[in-house]
């Protein structure tokens, strides 16, 4: 059965920076898959290297930030494998190649394999409050796609595990998304 884990990405642009995206990884047994929304700067990446980095992180500020669009400070380490990097960071991180592509109007599924995998530090898992704000990057990445009550039941939802759980960091996340939340509601206005 598949089931998705979220990470965030790393591929190298062009001009080879560093591009950071959250995006789900597709794991079904001991292959995996990405599906990178059409256009996007990650999957012009992916495509042109054949090859990028998922990075397991624990700190919910970069998938914030990366939906927020806020400049937040990440460094970075070369990889070993392939010529990327990954978030220094990092509990761990996979370095893939592209084996196949299933093109798709809105998105293509990029099936993958792993050439190297490595450890950084322990992981001590997630509370609540650091899943709440992984809920709500999800819910942000879909504003305009889902109704806004919806997005009101949810967050009114989630705050119960950041008011019950949240450390310094989950509380800065969770204030960056939903002030992103509401300026998005007043642009539309």
């Amino acid at each position: 059965m598949t089931y998705v884990r979220e990470t965030i990405v790393t591929t190298k642009n062009a001009d080879n920076t560093i591009k950071m995206s959250p995006l789900g990884v597709y794991i079904d047994g001991d292959s995996f898959s990405i599906k990178p929304f059409k256009p996007s700067l990650s999957l012009e990446n992916i495509l042109r290297n054949k090859s990028g980095v998922i990075n397991y992180i624990d700190d919910v500020r970069i998938f914030a930030s990366c939906i927020t669009k806020r400049n937040i400070k990440v460094d970075f380490v070369a990889t070993s494998k392939i010529n990327c990097s990954r978030i220094k960071n990092a509990v761990s991180h996979t370095e893939f190649i592209v084996e196949e592509i299933i093109e798709d109007k809105l998105r293509p599924t990029l099936f993958c394999r792993p050439v190297n995998e490595e450890i950084h530090k322990m992981y001590y898992g997630f509370n609540r409050a650091k899943s709440a704000v992984l809920e709500l990057c999800i819910l942000a990445s879909r504003l305009g796609i889902i109704e806004d009550k919806k997005i009101q039941d949810e967050i009114k939802y989630l705050k119960i595990a950041i008011d019950k759980t949240a450390g310094e960091h989950e509380l800065e996340a969770w204030s960056w998304l939903l002030n992103y939340i509401k300026n998005y509601k007043d642009s539309i206005k």
